[in-house]
């Protein structure tokens, strides 16, 4: 079994997507699955369900979702859903889950694995929780692997640039900038790759554009790191 949410959310036996349920069961499978070998309690569930408006039912229809669940992973015997008191444990290899695969890779890319970086970001089948972005859990959990996805994207930059690879990149970091302008690293970067093409005066812009949005945007100006390039 493989469970993936770094796209629309899926799970995969033996290469073979399979159904899961609605949209409710599958909101469980997800936050447990992020949540991999730790306990998740009932209220959680709950509020990542539902969120501040929970059913009389709320305790059983959990219960009845998990019974579903364990039900479909009987024939599987690579994950198995535990119950400790009032919470739920997804016990599986971690490998077997997309995200926490992206989190090891990152961890690895940030200690100067030149490959983990590209091969965190080829996780990403599109949006995160895309078929899932309207439960109340999905609002803290996107957020936060975009984060992740933004900072491999700047690891794999990085080792780029260190590549030589300048003007490979550009596109790159441009399409990146669209999406988080105030990125200060991403910036710099743009700045780094410009410059090392023999585009000093772009270079030079690309930092006045950067101070502008800064300012613009959040009333701050450049950091320390970013005035020193």
């Amino acid at each position: 079994m493989q469970i993936r949410v770094l796209g629309y959310f899926e799970v995969d036996v033996d290469d073979r997507s399979v159904a899961v349920g609605g949209p409710k069961q599958r909101a469980v499978l997800a936050m447990l699955g992020l949540e991999a070998n730790r306990t998740v309690s009932a209220d959680r569930l709950a509020a990542g369900l539902w969120g501040e408006e929970l059913p009389p039912s709320a305790g059983k229809m959990i219960q009845t979702y998990v019974s579903r669940l364990r039900h479909g992973m009987a024939e599987d015997g690579e994950a198995e859903i535990l119950t400790h008191g009032r919470g739920y444990e997804l016990r599986i290899d971690p490998e077997l889950v997309d995200v926490h695969r992206l989190e090891r890779l990152v961890a690895e890319a940030a200690r100067s694995n030149t490959q983990a970086a590209r091969e965190a970001l080829a996780l990403f089948r599109g949006e995160p929780l895309a078929d899932l972005a309207d439960e109340p859990f999905a609002t803290t959990e996107i957020p936060r692997l975009e984060r992740l996805r933004e900072t491999a994207a700047e690891l794999a930059i990085d080792a780029d640039l260190a590549a030589g690879r300048h003007q490979e990149v550009l596109p790159e970091i441009d399409a990146l900038l669209g999406r988080s302008s105030l990125r200060e690293h991403l910036h710099a970067q743009r700045m780094l790759a410009l410059y090392r093409s023999g585009r000093q005066a772009d270079a030079l812009e690309a930092y006045r554009y950067a101070r502008r949005t800064l300012v613009d945007e959040i009333g701050v100006e450049p950091g320390p790191d970013l005035r020193r390039l």
